[in-house]
């Protein structure tokens, strides 16, 4: 797939089919990830892979948020993800504070990006998550405090087709009366500045 066009239909997935995804489509996810840019080249993040049939619903249940709304209940289950990959920090590998930035941040950022665009050429599905708590997921996966839990990205093949159109102001998504979940972005010529600011 051309990484342009990926990047153009990438939507964010939360309904999936009932299909296992294969252990090789996600390690070559991380493999993706891995190579991604650093700062300072310290590649603090390292990676779980959560595809196990009993650990999947538990990961799920750390989850407080979904499409920035409390998670729903019900029929949701019927179409939970398939896979999750983990991003963490290793925080003894952690970059210095540049200017009051933290590095690592950026790093999961790049990272999560090359997860979703491998995980798009295969015909995965995703969604990256920081709505999830913490301290239950550390203890369910047996994770180290020394280690900073930083995204979640579901995964899975998708059973829907969320379509992108451009703003008209608001950037709330809707769903139609298919069912088809709209999401709102902001026009090119709005967020585009050249040589100077212009607002």
């Amino acid at each position: 797939m051309d990484v342009y066009k990926a990047a153009l239909s990438r939507r964010s997935i939360r309904r999936f089919k009932d299909k296992p995804v294969p252990y090789d489509a996600l390690e070559k996810c991380i493999n993706a990830a891995r190579l991604a840019p650093s700062g300072m080249n310290r590649q603090p993040c390292e990676y779980m892979i959560i595809d196990d049939e009993q650990l999947l619903p538990k990961v799920f249940d750390t989850i407080t948020r979904w499409a920035g709304q409390p998670k729903p209940k019900g029929t949701l289950l019927e179409h939970t993800p398939k896979a999750y990959i983990i991003i963490l920090i290793n925080r003894a590998l952690e970059a210095e504070i540049v200017g009051n930035q933290r590095l690592t941040i950026y790093d999961v950022g790049l990272a999560a990006e090359n997860i979703i665009l491998v995980a798009l050429e295969q015909g995965l599905g995703s969604c990256p998550m920081l709505a999830f708590d913490r301290d239950e997921l550390r203890q369910v996966l047996n994770i180290p405090e020394s280690y900073d839990i930083a995204l979640l990205v579901s995964l899975g093949y998708p059973d829907e087709s969320p379509v992108a159109e451009e703003s008209t102001g608001s950037v709330e998504r809707w769903a139609d009366d298919q069912g088809v979940s709209h999401v709102p972005k902001r026009r090119l010529d709005d967020i585009l500045h050249r040589k100077k600011f212009q607002g």
